[in-house]
């Protein structure tokens, strides 16, 4: 059988973007709605306004977050020789080289699958993280022991036909590795 290690591109998929970016104007409108609701009577209520006013925030994140993705035409995932440059999600990795992967794995979380990478030497990884984003991902790492997740959300390509490529791509980098022969062929 004959394996193609050529790059591949990923980008998002526009449709599931669409819907995400919908569901979340909604939940946005949602907050406004409590918010106005909550102030309206005479007993306003404190509660109300305030989960109108997180529903506002983080949806409102949500919303940009997912606009931009939709409209920018840049890749959302990327595998080469070299490794693979992550840009799915705000939790994304970057670009990550072969030899610093350990393991590649399929999951399930909540009914979605998604694809774990752990990689060798973790902390030198999320210490190249800014601070939300290495404090979300020290959180999956402890609930999965992955330090990446890819999830369908924002990819084209089935799950399991990008789980298949990356392993055939980490395979070959470290048989490289390990028999440095073989890389010159």
């Amino acid at each position: 059988m004959s394996v193609s290690y050529e790059q591949h591109v990923e980008y998002p998929n526009r449709k599931r973007m669409a819907w995400l970016t919908a569901g979340a104007a909604l939940f946005v409108a949602t907050g406004f709605f409590l918010i106005i609701d909550g102030s309206s009577g005479a007993n306003g209520s404190i509660i109300s306004e305030v989960i109108g006013l997180l529903s506002i925030l983080f949806f409102g994140l949500c919303f940009c977050y997912s606009l931009v993705k939709m409209i920018k035409k840049e890749p959302s995932f990327v595998i080469n020789e070299r490794g693979f440059v992550d840009s799915s999600s705000y939790t994304a990795g970057g670009a990550v080289a072969w030899k610093d992967v350990e393991k590649i794995f399929m999951y399930e979380l909540m009914g979605q699958k998604m694809i774990g990478i752990k990689m060798r030497d973790e902390k030198a990884f999320l210490d190249r993280q800014n601070g939300m984003k290495r404090k979300l991902m020290t959180v999956n790492s402890n609930m999965v022991d992955a330090t990446l997740s890819i999830a369908q959300s924002s990819l084209t390509l089935p799950l399991d036909q990008l789980y298949i490529m990356m392993v055939c791509h980490w395979r070959h980098e470290n048989d490289s590795l390990v028999h440095p022969s073989l890389s010159r062929r």
